[in-house]
């Protein structure tokens, strides 16, 4: 079987977004637990800022290494052993041009596959019939107040379309599963689910090996309460600002900065103005973007890691900071509950003294922080990329021996 997979999210985006993570992720396992099938990936791309994480992707065994074309184009084809990339360069103008009018199709380019993965919600124009899509999350669906209303209505009828033309829908999460069930009238067993995972970077540090350069780069002190993701609506910043500021205010001697890590994503306005309003807007710092070998540091120094989200598909952060060691609490919404199995770690995410008490419990009381750093250690262990692949790879060969194939169209 001649397996088809779209990179092109890594390769327009990179992969310090979950999408990424989890396309980066997927194919590195993919390539590790797949002894017989051929890998074919492809990607329509306008930068070649992160054309260098193509070389990361290869076959463990010896003669079997995928090497990155040296010219990626519509001609320039190169394979090695069991893996081979057909890329395709273009500017954002020609690209849009390209989704609009749906050609040409891969396979007038030369890309071949019996099955095509697209992992990240969108179908590239192809000629496939055995598609596997991946559903991240219907965010946009659920709370459509967060998102700009050109990109609800785009998306809305893209991904009603797609779910229709896919054979296979993977959701990163049941939570993900009953909502495509939902809004989107699936059927349940068209749909499967595989979690996703946190990297190996992602780990207990001794305390010898953490770099304190980060902290300092950063203007991080030695006490502090994290959360990570974009700044965006549904990421709700504004409620764990709120609830620090509570904090404050009530405890005089609570001496913990806020560290936030993530990119600053759409409608991030009122998120900035609740810090520029806060009172306590000297303790609390916006890291922006971090490299994961930045951001494992950043995990590890924590006294607590906060997850205010009002919705996520899966909660990627989550995980990583339960294999970090570190304590946890997050809302008590979506997918989140499918990965902390302890109550006292979950809150309502829109009451802010509800987060604000359990922040304060389990930073100030020591048996209650000791509990949650065991639940991470234990709920840690219950997802890796290894298990994610080898459940895909499941999925693509229900896909290809239900027919119809392509045979290589």
């Amino acid at each position: 079987m001649k397996i088809g997979i779209d990179i092109s999210t890594i390769l327009n985006h990179g992969i310090d977004i979950g999408a990424g993570r989890y396309i980066y992720n997927l194919i590195k396992n993919l390539l590790a637990v797949d002894k017989e099938n051929q890998y074919a990936l492809t990607a329509r791309y306008t930068t070649d800022s992160y054309l260098e994480i193509c070389k990361n992707f290869e076959f463990p065994d010896a003669g079997e290494t995928g090497a990155l074309v040296s010219k990626p184009g519509a001609t320039g084809l190169e394979k090695k052993g069991r893996l081979e990339f057909k890329l395709f360069k273009t500017t954002e103008k020609k690209l849009k041009i390209w989704n609009t009018l749906r050609f040409p199709t891969l396979e007038m380019l030369g890309f071949r596959a019996d099955i095509f993965h697209c992992p990240d919600f969108l179908i590239a124009p192809t000629n496939n019939r055995n598609i596997i899509l991946t559903i991240n999350d219907l965010a946009f669906i659920r709370y459509p107040h967060f998102n700009f209303e050109w990109f609800v209505k785009k998306y809305t009828k893209e991904v009603n379309k797609n779910a229709r033309i896919a054979k296979k829908i993977i959701a990163i999460s049941a939570s993900t599963r009953k909502d495509i069930i939902k809004f989107l009238g699936t059927a349940g067993k068209k749909v499967e689910v595989t979690h996703l995972a946190a990297g190996e970077i992602f780990k207990k540090l001794p305390p010898e090996q953490i770099d304190r350069t980060v902290y300092e780069k950063y203007k991080i002190g030695p006490r502090y309460i994290l959360s990570v993701g974009t700044i965006e609506p549904r990421k709700n910043y504004v409620t764990l600002i709120r609830a620090f500021n509570h904090i404050k205010k009530t405890n005089p001697g609570f001496n913990f900065q806020l560290v936030i890590v993530g990119r600053t994503g759409w409608k991030s306005e009122a998120a900035y103005e609740e810090y520029n309003n806060s009172p306590c807007r000297n303790d609390i710092i916006f890291v922006g973007r971090a490299t994961d070998d930045e951001l494992v540091h950043i995990y590890n120094g924590a006294g607590l890691f906060v997850y205010p989200s009002v919705f996520e598909g899966f909660g990627l952060p989550v995980v990583e900071a339960m294999q970090c060691g570190i304590p946890v609490a997050a809302s008590r919404s979506s997918s989140i509950p499918e990965l902390i199995d302890c109550k006292q770690a979950l809150f309502n995410p829109a009451d802010e003294k509800d987060i604000a008490e359990k922040i304060l419990k389990i930073v100030m009381d020591g048996k209650t922080r000791q509990e949650l750093v065991e639940c991470s250690e234990r709920n840690a262990k219950r997802f890796s990329w290894k298990k994610t692949a080898e459940k895909t790879l499941e999925i693509y060969r229900q896909c290809y021996s239900s027919g119809p194939l392509n045979k290589h169209l």
